[in-house]
């Protein structure tokens, strides 16, 4: 863990510290399990997520590529490797290296890391989408503090689809000079991948961007599934918000997990981050500090499920390697 992710760490932690102690941990101990039952339901609307996140994913595959995993084996790869980068200090990149080794076999290497970078790619897209939307539409007097920033939100949705019809152009410009390296780069063996993939992303844009464009509002819409959850959870505290006041909530809890992504298992910054919120919206800053526990305990749950599959997954795959060697054939000479 680099220096940076560890004071950033250690400031979640000293905050999350300080504000159990300044807001009576008691007390907001006590609100946070006024949830009961309501746990259940919160743990598993998480799964719709999920499924639109393995959506954006299949999409972000070529269609006869696509074809080769089946939606199941996709949602349940999400999942994992969403585990793997919650709980591992690698700024979501270890789980992406995940993704592409569980696939399989169906598909060569490349095809599948390409499918995994693409919906990297995707993902990201759909979030900043989610967030400017979110932020230049969606405020209106909720926050003052938010003013300023309407107006630059907007143009960012703006740039960003002009941004995606300039690489939509130079995709199709670049397929039809012929398959060249990117940028006319050329090597041998993985160098020669590694250089072809951003060529090859754009190529992907070019052929099927109404696939891309679905990926992207998939992953938008995985977003914006959490604005349920945000409602429910924040009701089952006794804070009965509306639907527009659980749609500022989570577009500004997206935006401060997007700033604090490196953080493993956002600690300390999920709970800091909820008080600021409820605190910005007018909201009692305790009930935000149990909404950021009641929060943080779903997605702890759901990491641990992924990386116990995970974990399990390699140790299958490792006996049948074994077992697959130990069934080759011996050779003898007559």
């Amino acid at each position: 863990m680099g220096t940076l992710k560890k004071a950033v760490l250690a400031a979640g932690l000293a905050m999350f510290a300080y504000l159990l102690w300044k807001l009576d941990p008691a007390e907001t101990m006590a609100l946070a399990f006024q949830v009961g039952w309501l746990i259940v339901p919160i743990l598993v609307q998480e799964l719709g997520a999920h499924w639109l996140n393995a959506l954006g994913w299949r999409f972000a595959f070529r269609p006869h590529h696509a074809r080769s995993f089946t939606m199941a084996d996709l949602l349940r790869y999400r999942v994992m490797g969403d585990g793997v980068n919650y709980l591992t200090p690698s700024a979501t990149i270890a789980g992406e290296f995940a993704r592409a080794s569980l696939l399989g076999e169906a598909q060569p290497l490349p095809v599948r890391v390409n499918g995994v970078v693409a919906a990297k790619f995707t993902q990201a897209a759909g979030q900043l989408l989610f967030n400017a939307a979110g932020l230049g539409w969606a405020f209106q007097n909720a926050a003052p503090e938010l003013a300023a920033y309407r107006v630059p939100a907007r143009w960012a949705v703006g740039v960003f689809l002009a941004a995606a019809g300039f690489f939509y152009g130079l995709g199709r410009a670049r397929k039809g000079r012929g398959d060249t390296p990117f940028l006319g780069l050329a090597a041998e063996g993985w160098r020669g991948w590694v250089s072809r993939m951003p060529g090859d992303l754009l190529e992907l844009l070019a052929d099927h961007p109404g696939r891309v464009a679905l990926s992207t509002l998939c992953f938008a819409a995985g977003y914006a599934w959490n604005i349920g959850e945000t409602w429910l959870i924040a009701r089952a505290l006794g804070v009965p918000i509306g639907w527009e006041t659980a749609v500022h909530v989570e577009v500004l809890s997206n935006l401060v997990d997007g700033l604090l992504f490196m953080v493993p298992a956002k600690a300390g910054t999920q709970e800091a981050g909820k008080t600021l919120i409820f605190t910005l919206l007018g909201l009692p800053p305790r009930a935000g500090l149990a909404f950021g526990l009641v929060r943080h305990a779903r997605e702890l749950a759901w990491a641990a499920l992924g990386l116990a599959g995970y974990a399990s997954h390699e140790r299958s795959a490792q006996t049948a390697r074994a077992a697959l060697r130990g069934a080759a054939p011996v050779t003898t000479l007559d």
